[in-house]
Parts: C-alpha cells; sequence; structure tokens
C-alpha cells in the first residue's frame, strides 16, 4: 500500500515538473515568437548615410541635436533615437549594404551609451513615458538578431531606465496605457519576465472595452481626454497600439480573446473608418492634431485594416475594401453602405451615403469642447458648437487650417470677432448646452442643438436642427439672438477650391458664375453650386458668397507647426444675420450630389422637402418622397401638419417613418438626458387616422438615456 502510494506521489511529481518545463519552453517560445513578429514589423531597408555624415563616432551623438532642449512638441533630442532604429534596421536587414557592418554595430553602442550617460530629459511626460523608451525597447530587440551584441552591461542599464523611467501602464487609461504597455512588452521579451509580461498583456487589451471613463464608449465612439471625442488622433493610437499586440500574440497563450476582437472589429468597421472619406479623416473627428500639418490623410491607417483581416477573418473582405480604398486601390465611393449614427455619448452625429459623408459636431454639459493643450489648435473654439464637415473625395479640407476663417466653421453660428476666444480650460472644457442629441433608425436621422455661449463676450444663442435623408440635408435654425457688438454668421461651408472651379449661384431668374476674387452678398439667392453640391435657400436669406485667396501660416494655430506663409483657394458661403439679431432664422438645404445646374434647378421644382415649422419652439421637416417626418421640440408642443398631428409633453426629437404597408414606425430621443418619461401623441392620415398615444419611458436608461427608443404602431 505504502509502495503505491510513493509511485502515485512520484508520478504527480512527474507530472507537475514536467507541466512547468513545458509552460517554460512556452514562455520562452513565446518571447521568440513576440521578439521575431517584433522585427518583423520594424523591418525596413532606410538609407542611413545621412545620418552617419552628422554623427560623431567618438562623443557618440549627432552634431545637429541639441540634447538641452527639452520642447513640448516636436523634441529634437527623440530624433537620436529614431535614426537609431534605422541604424539598427539597416544593421539586421541582409538587403542593405550595411547588413552585418561592424563598424555601424559599434557605433550604434557607442550612441546608445551616449544616450545612457547624457539621460535627456523633455517637459513633456509622453516622450519621456511613451517615445523614448518605446524606441529603446525596438532597437535592442533589433540587436539581438545581429553578428555583434549590445554589451550586456549596457543592455542591462538600458531595460532599467526603461523600467524605472517609463511609468506604470496600470496607472493610465486608452491609449496612453496601451503606449506604456508596449515598451513593457518589449522589456519583458528582452529579460525573458513572465511575471512582467503577464501584467502588461492584461493592461494592453484591458482598454478593449465599454466604459464610462476614457476609452470605447457605449454608443460606438471613442474619449480621450475626459469626455472628448477622440476618433482620430488618441483613437489612432490605440488602435495601432492595440491590433500590433494582438499580432504579435497571435496563436500564442497571450492572444486576445475574441469578445474584445469583435468590439475592436465593430469600432473600425463601423466608427474609424466611416469617418475616413478615401484616405481623408473627418476634421472634427481629431481633436487638437487636426492643427497639424497633413495629419487628415490616413492611408498609414491601411495597416490596422491589414491586421483586423488576420484578427477578424469573418470580416476580411470587408477589412479589404477598407484598404483598397484608403491605399487609393478603389475611388472613396467604393463599397461604402448607406448609415446614420448619433452617438449619444459623444454628442455626435455621422451621415454616411456612397456619394457623401456629412457630420455633426456638438458639445453638451455632458461632454468637452476640442482641447487645445501644448499651444495646438489655438483657434479651435467654434468648432465644437455645430460644425459639419462634408466630403466626397475627401480631401476638402486638407490642409485647409492656416488659412480658415475660424469664425466661419462649416455648420456654426457665431460672431464674427477679430480674435477667436479661447476656451478657459486648455484640457477639458465642458460645454454648457444640455439639449444636444439626435434620433436616428440607422439610416436616417435628426439631430439638435441648443447653442447657449456667454463666454468671453461672444454672448450669442440659437436652436439649430439637420435633418438627414438620402439626397438632402436640412438645416434649419432659429431663436438667434446676439449682443455682440458683431455680425452673426452660419456658414454653410468653406472648403479647399480651385480658380478653375465653377461656382454658380441663382439670382431671381438668373444663373451667374461667380469669377475669382469674388466676394458676393445679395439677398435674393435661392442657390448656390459648387463641385457638384447644391445649397439651396427656400425662405432665402442675406447670402455672402466669397471665392478668393485666403492667407494663414500654420504656427498661428499651432506653435509646433512651420512660421511659413500658406495660401489656398478657398470656396465659403455664409447666411448673414445681421449685428445683434433678435429671433433671428435660417433655412438652407445641402444637396451633395447636385451634379449641375440644371440638376438643381429640378431638385428645386420637386420639392422633395417640407419645412413644417421653424420656430424657437419646433423645427420639423416632412421628406415628401419617403414618408419620413422628423421634429425637433424645444418645448413641450403640438405639430400640426398637412396629414399629421404630432404633440409631445417635453422636449424631444421626433421621427416618424410611414411604410409601405401602411405601418408606422415612431423614432424618439431626449437630448437633454433627463431619464423621464416623454408623452407622444400621433394622428397621421392614411395610417393613424385615430391618434394614438405613446409612452417613450426613458427612466433609468442611465449611459443609454440619449439612444433612440423605437415603436412600431398600428
Amino acid at each position: 500500500m505504502t509502495k503505491n502510494i510513493h509511485l502515485a506521489l512520484r508520478y504527480v511529481l512527474t507530472l507537475m515538473l514536467t507541466l512547468v518545463c513545458c509552460l517554460q519552453v512556452s514562455a520562452a517560445n513565446d518571447f521568440d515568437t513576440f521578439m521575431q513578429r517584433i522585427r518583423k514589423d520594424a523591418r525596413r531597408n532606410p538609407n542611413v548615410e545621412k545620418w552617419l555624415k552628422l554623427y560623431d563616432a567618438e562623443k557618440g551623438s549627432f552634431n545637429d541635436i541639441d540634447y538641452s532642449r527639452n520642447d513640448i512638441t516636436n523634441w529634437p533630442p527623440q530624433k537620436h533615437l529614431e535614426r537609431l532604429e534605422d541604424w539598427a534596421a539597416a544593421y539586421i536587414n541582409e538587403k542593405n549594404k550595411h547588413y552585418g557592418d561592424e563598424t555601424l554595430a559599434d557605433n550604434i553602442i557607442k550612441a546608445l551609451q551616449f544616450w545612457q550617460d547624457r539621460d535627456p530629459n523633455c517637459k513633456n511626460w509622453w516622450f519621456n513615458q511613451i517615445a523614448e523608451p518605446q524606441a529603446l525597447g525596438i532597437i535592442l530587440i533589433q540587436m539581438r538578431a545581429g553578428k555583434k551584441q549590445v554589451p550586456q552591461q549596457l543592455e542591462a542599464a538600458i531595460l532599467k531606465r526603461m523600467l524605472t523611467d517609463g511609468g506604470d501602464p496600470a496607472k493610465w487609461t486608452g491609449a496612453n496605457r496601451t503606449d506604456i504597455c508596449l515598451h513593457w512588452i518589449y522589456r519583458s521579451c528582452l529579460e525573458s519576465n513572465e511575471k512582467d509580461m503577464q501584467t502588461a498583456m492584461q493592461l494592453v487589451f484591458d482598454p478593449v472595452c465599454y466604459t464610462t471613463k476614457e476609452g470605447f464608449q457605449y454608443d460606438g465612439s471613442y474619449f480621450q481626454h475626459g469626455t472628448q471625442l477622440y476618433i482620430g488622433g488618441y483613437g489612432d493610437e490605440i488602435l495601432k497600439g492595440v491590433t500590433q499586440v494582438a499580432m504579435y500574440a497571435l496563436g500564442t497563450r497571450y492572444a486576445l480573446d475574441n469578445d474584445k476582437v469583435q468590439l475592436l472589429s465593430r469600432f473600425m468597421r463601423e466608427t474609424y473608418y466611416p469617418s475616413i472619406r478615401g484616405k481623408y479623416m473627418l476634421y472634427d473627428v481629431m481633436g487638437r492634431s487636426m492643427s497639424r500639418v497633413n495629419m487628415l490623410n490616413k492611408s498609414s491607417k491601411a495597416l490596422f485594416a491589414r491586421r483586423m483581416i488576420k484578427l477578424d477573418p469573418a470580416h476580411a473582405d470587408e477589412f479589404k475594401q477598407i484598404v483598397d480604398r484608403l491605399t487609393g486601390k478603389q475611388p472613396a465611393s467604393y463599397a461604402i453602405k448607406p448609415a446614420h449614427n448619433h452617438y449619444f455619448r459623444a454628442d455626435y452625429t455621422m451621415h454616411v451615403r456612397k456619394g457623401y459623408t456629412f457630420d455633426v459636431r456638438m458639445v453638451s454639459n455632458r461632454t468637452s469642447r476640442l482641447e487645445y493643450g501644448n499651444k495646438e489648435n489655438l483657434k479651435t473654439y467654434f468648432v465644437s458648437d455645430g460644425c459639419n464637415a462634408l466630403v466626397k473625395s475627401g480631401d476638402e479640407y486638407f490642409n485647409i487650417f492656416p488659412a480658415w476663417n475660424w469664425t466661419r466653421i462649416p455648420g456654426t453660428t457665431a460672431p464674427q470677432m477679430a480674435e477667436v476666444p479661447l476656451a478657459q480650460h486648455d484640457w477639458q472644457q465642458e460645454g454648457t448646452s444640455q439639449f444636444a442629441g439626435g434620433v436616428t433608425d440607422s439610416i436616417y436621422g435628426a439631430t439638435a442643438y441648443a447653442y447657449d455661449d456667454t463666454w468671453a463676450g461672444i454672448d450669442t444663442r440659437a436652436k439649430k436642427a439637420w435633418f438627414f435623408f438620402d439626397n438632402e440635408i436640412v438645416c434649419l435654425g432659429s431663436g438667434i439672438t446676439s449682443s455682440n457688438a458683431n455680425p452673426v454668421f452660419t456658414t454653410l461651408n468653406q472648403r479647399l477650391a480651385h480658380k478653375t472651379d465653377t461656382v454658380l449661384y441663382a439670382e431671381g431668374k438668373k444663373v451667374v458664375a461667380a469669377k475669382d476674387a469674388d466676394h458676393i452678398k445679395a439677398s435674393n439667392i435661392s442657390w448656390v453650386s459648387h463641385d457638384g453640391t447644391g445649397y439651396v435657400f427656400p425662405k432665402g436669406g442675406n447670402v455672402v458668397l466669397d471665392f478668393d485667396i485666403q492667407n494663414g501660416k500654420w504656427k498661428d494655430i499651432n506653435h509646433s507647426m512651420p512660421n511659413r506663409e500658406e495660401a489656398y483657394q478657398v470656396f465659403a458661403l455664409s447666411l448673414d444675420h445681421g449685428v445683434k439679431p433678435v429671433d433671428a432664422s435660417y433655412a438652407y438645404i445641402v444637396v451633395p450630389e447636385a451634379s449641375d445646374a440644371k440638376t438643381l434647378d429640378a431638385y428645386c421644382k420637386k420639392q422633395h422637402v417640407d419645412i413644417l415649422s421653424n420656430t424657437a419652439d419646433i423645427q420639423a421637416v416632412e421628406q415628401t418622397d419617403l414618408g419620413v417626418w422628423q421634429a425637433v421640440f424645444h418645448k413641450p408642443a403640438t405639430l400640426t401638419a398637412r396629414n399629421l398631428t404630432l404633440s409631445v409633453d417635453k422636449p424631444c426629437i421626433v421621427m416618424v417613418r410611414r411604410h409601405n404597408d401602411g405601418s408606422v414606425t415612431l423614432h424618439v430621443a431626449d437630448p437633454a438626458q433627463k431619464q423621464e418619461p416623454i408623452n407622444v401623441e400621433l394622428k397621421l392620415k392614411g395610417s393613424l387616422n385615430k391618434a394614438v398615444k405613446q409612452v417613450c419611458d426613458f427612466t433609468g436608461t442611465g449611459i443609454y438615456a440619449g439612444q433612440t427608443k423605437v415603436y412600431r404602431l398600428k
């Protein structure tokens, strides 16, 4: 009996030892797998001759770099590490003429020692805790594959530096956490440090979840720096880091689980990539990075989609289509499907059609204005207040920003102040409006914004609404009142143009072509046409049309950008409400695919849209072709129109859609997100001949308080 027990114990111990050995081998294999994939990811064949000419082999430094600089943006010493990354890539690339070059290896080692001894430091934590340790980790991993190794003592000192100065990812959220985790992974692989590897892998994937804090929101948007919409910018960063690590971990015991893969996939397919038209991102989802040269060009972000082809093979075809659009293999309209999303957590609406994309960015007391930290994005104030981007090819606003008139942001209603004010805080400045939201059925929708701003003498308010259909966006404004001493303008668009562009406008019964350098003001213009887009004025208005060169400097909006003068041909179209307007209004219809004057004339004659009301109480339209009614109620009220009577007992947005079978769908949203019941009463001739009452109960909806509720009525 005792012998049998001993044999059993020996067997168990043998199994445990075998398991431990297997785990150790597995861990070692995973570290090797990671480093091989990291090298492959960083693989390139750079020309390093320029950096060699600038290099002081005796000191281990570059003659053109001031290592004492601590600039918060574009930190000069970081160039030292970027060049070493190039050198290391060249050293281990068999196709490079410096492959295995011992002199180059000596230069890399000497330069690493210089960095370690010199210990440069930046005022911006991001360089110290993200950019620098990431670069050091990649260099060391690359050198591990070389003929000549970094001396063990030096490597150990650098790894210690990465740990002590590189920050703790657990203390951060969102993209910042992911970025710090990356160099923790690099260090763990180099040290074969299983403990820190497990910590890093858990933390790098932790942000891939829905949250009410910074990160992926329950409405499909993305927040960083508090409650600020950041689909681009920090959205780029978290996708870069997470998909990068997920590819390293594919097939290993650290692999990203499928639920998180699907969250990433959905965000990318339904939010991130739809905000990119062709290869250019919508400017208003990029945060302060919109003030940087060339940042709207997102062709390089096809990389994320390429990774998702392997990570999410079920949606591989869709990601391949995305890659084709971003790389220019296919046009911007390729494989685009109609969609309408209102992001109720973010106060943001995106309307996508095959031929165009149109969005609305707002700010409420639940969200934050665009930031201007680090002396970037210094004229951004009005961008948060109901701005629009209308894009077809995608490049309509590419690099226009130094020459922009920042009081005439497309979609906004604002006084034409000589200086654009700065928000009270450069980071995380909340808005003031409570009423900002939208209703949607995923194809059509309406968005509303009660604009009321008393900051810095702006002293302007307006009720603004957008109604979205297939071929048009109806834009209404009412209650426009201001005590500001400057004229108040509502701007329809301000975008790049060419001198050779055809700009037409209908003045009475006459169609006139605008000429270069024209500045036209008229009150009898019924429509304007530019670049295949029509702007229709069904109620008239004081139209201001500018077609001229505009100038400006990047440095004026971002102190880290060049100080050179830029000049662009610009098409700008606005409505002038005058000085100190009281209860003024506007109505215009954007027709994105009105290809010429004839098409636009035909559209106007057909009257596809009926404006039912445009007051400070109710803004409402009917799309007669679709059988869709949309109404914004700023107070309890009744809308009485042809064939329809609609009453509500609280402010809300309502969409009524009659289907071919005669049935009716009611969509209701509460832009104030008060979480209270809203009582709706509807009578619709031909479908609901007797009034139908519907209680739309938002009680206890919490984070979903701004989401659309749907009811099928009979």
